[in-house]
């Protein structure tokens, strides 16, 4: 063998190593491109059942704020009596 033959098949070499490595590099991520993407969807549910949940929970909440502060306001409304000292006796004069 020539010593450009030898070269020449150095070159090939060199070249299906780096083209198998390119080409498995390439597999691996279409690979994992596939199976990595979670489902977002189970995911989604849940953040929207939980918010669904906290704005139940929220108008419940308010509701009986409202309700106690219209009880309040009713109560200082209501007019009341004030209370009274008792009155002195009249004095009576004698006619």
């Amino acid at each position: 063998m020539t010593p450009p033959d030898i070269v020449f098949i150095k070159v090939v070499i060199a070249f299906v190593l780096v083209a198998g490595t390119g080409m498995t590099t390439f597999w691996l991520w279409l690979r994992a491109r596939a199976r990595g993407a979670p489902d977002l969807s189970k995911f989604l549910d849940s953040v929207r059942e939980e918010n669904a949940q906290l704005g139940a929970d929220l108008s419940a909440r308010i509701a009986e704020l409202e309700e106690r502060v219209d009880f309040t306001e009713r109560r200082m409304v209501q007019e009341r009596e004030p209370a009274r000292l008792p009155q002195p006796p009249k004095a009576r004069t004698p006619v």
